[in-house]
């Protein structure tokens, strides 16, 4: 059985230092970004160590799965009805969450978790271990264990009466018709041999018994059950297993409110898996229902201050990480002549790569750059929000965005045109091979032959959605490739196979790609039937 973790009396050395972690990833925050790492200190801590409580609490839920067998066949362990059976797995369940070798086995399952069971989601396991057979003998409802019920047809007497003769043992003579007599050759009348002038015989079915036999039961007046195999009795099986339903709870009640936030915030699972605190789980504690883990977790919670270029900032440090909760956009007065410099560069290309190279000064806005030459503005701004939480203000990224996307299209405008223009006339050829060339006949005779002839628009339209596709694609690759050379080496990411925005030119491609498929629609010589549509419109 996994042993249980000491827990010292006082917390380890690297509780308190994590005010000093939180200095050291703000300085790799600053650095490159108009400061040094050097120039962030920490000037104070205060460090306080929380202890959470909490549980993992498992109990044990019966899985039964029911069988029958024909006759007296009893299983495992006899009762007397199917009640006892399901009465029997409260019992069972307490013996079982005592056992020590479930009790291993539910360690197990926790120690293969990553935060060995703090905060991990409910869970289901089964138990092989547990598997218990019962049987309940029960009289067979059919024949109430008689092993026979009485026929249905005869009704016990074994006999049926007979159809032919209605039960009278004579039937009529077929000879004479019940006549006694037949019309002789001279016109008279003679006696019928076969009736004896009665006009009825012994009936033909019967032989005069006036019963038969009944073929149901074959004249015993009983049936043997089937339902039972002729035993009387049914045998219900009921195999029994156990799971183990396990859930985490934090003693919410213990922790204090303010310490409680910072806990929602990091995230209770994350305490484990990311490492901000320190988990010790405890001596198991069986109680007669569930199987009780205690854990407590060991949560720094610091208050300090961080002097950078004599400035002071406080802040709140949590978890082992040293992860900064709070702490006033250390980056925007330092960022804001990059962004002044992006503004300008908004506005026109004048002074452009003079103002390029002063926003590049700054590490984060030449990740900025970099994005936008390869990526839209919501990946770029999403990237930067998880890079550089806190320290730059949600204005200001988004202004940095917004400049640097307007200076990035206008460097590359020109060459925007030009992906347009050439993406325009390798459109227009594929048009024109597709109208004018044979290929739409054929592709039209094959559609006809699958009966789907009227699906031909549709492969119109998607022939032209591909000269789009083509013209878009050009209109970025041109403007990557400009960038690449308009903008500082340390900027370019080469590495990266994402494409800058199309820009203007973009929704532009989408007339200009139209206006030449329908003119090579219209100069065919077998005219679409949409194309004869709209000439017969304008003749009117």
């Amino acid at each position: 059985m996994s042993e249980p973790d000491f827990v010292p009396e006082q917390p380890s050395e690297q509780h308190f230092l994590i005010g000093q972690k939180a200095a050291d990833r703000l300085g790799r925050l600053v650095d490159g970004n108009g400061l040094k790492a050097e120039q962030v200190r920490l000037s104070r801590h205060e460090t306080l160590v929380h202890q959470l409580p909490g549980e993992v609490r498992i109990a044990l839920k019966p899985d039964i799965i029911k069988g029958q067998l024909k006759g007296n066949r009893p299983h495992g362990i006899v009762c007397g009805s199917e009640a006892e059976v399901v009465g029997k797995a409260d019992g069972l369940a307490q013996e079982f969450i005592a056992t020590k070798d479930i009790q291993i086995e539910l360690l197990q399952v926790l120690d293969k978790d990553p935060g060995r069971g703090w905060g991990m989601k409910p869970f289901h396991h089964p138990l092989a271990i547990t598997r218990k057979e019962f049987s309940v003998v029960d009289q067979c409802t059919k024949c109430a264990g008689l092993t026979y019920y009485n026929c249905p047809m005869c009704h016990m007497t074994g006999a049926l009466t007979c159809g032919g003769c209605n039960g009278q043992g004579m039937a009529q003579c077929p000879i004479c018709f019940g006549q006694g007599a037949m019309q002789a050759s001279d016109g008279g009348r003679v006696t019928c041999g076969r009736c004896a002038a009665t006009g009825r015989v012994p009936c033909i079915t019967c032989q005069g018994a006036k019963l038969l036999r009944c073929t149901t039961c074959a004249g015993q007046g009983k049936i043997g059950c089937t339902e039972c195999d002729r035993s009387g009795y049914w045998t219900h099986i009921f195999d029994m297993s156990f799971h183990a339903e396990a859930e985490f709870d934090l003693d919410r009640q213990q922790v204090p409110p303010d310490v409680l936030a910072v806990v929602d915030r990091l995230g209770i699972r994350e305490l484990a898996t990311i490492g901000h605190a320190e988990i010790f789980r405890l001596i198991q504690n069986p109680e007669p229902k569930h199987l009780s883990i205690p854990f407590v977790a060991f949560l720094p919670l610091c208050n300090a201050e961080f002097s950078i270029e004599g400035k002071i900032y406080p802040s709140g440090v949590a978890g082992l990480t040293g992860r900064i909760m709070g702490i006033d956009p250390v980056l925007d007065p330092v960022l804001k002549p990059g962004i002044n410099a992006l503004f300008k560069l908004s506005k026109g290309p004048l002074a452009a790569e003079a103002l390029v190279d002063q926003a590049c000064k700054f590490r984060a806005l030449r990740q900025v750059i970099t994005g936008l030459s390869h990526h839209s503005k919501k990946q770029v701004y999403q990237m930067l929000v998880k890079e550089y939480p806190l320290v730059i203000s949600d204005k200001f990224l988004k202004a940095a965005i917004k400049y640097a996307d307007i200076g990035v299209l206008a460097l590359s405008k020109g060459p925007r045109i030009k992906g347009l223009l050439i993406g325009t006339a390798v459109a227009t050829l594929l048009y024109a091979g597709y109208y004018i060339g044979p290929v739409r006949g054929i592709v039209n005779e094959q559609l006809a032959a699958e009966l789907m002839a009227r699906h031909i628009l549709l492969v119109d339209v998607v022939v032209w959605a591909a000269g789009y596709l083509l013209t878009w694609l050009a209109i970025k690759h041109m403007a990557k490739g400009a960038l690449e050379k308009m903008l500082p080496g340390e900027v370019v990411d080469t590495s990266d196979k994402g494409l800058p925005a199309a820009g203007a030119q973009g929704w532009h491609a989408v007339g200009t790609t139209l206006l030449a498929w329908a003119a090579c629609a219209f100069a065919a010589v077998a005219k679409p039937l949409w194309v004869l549509m709209v000439l017969k419109l304008l003749q009117r």
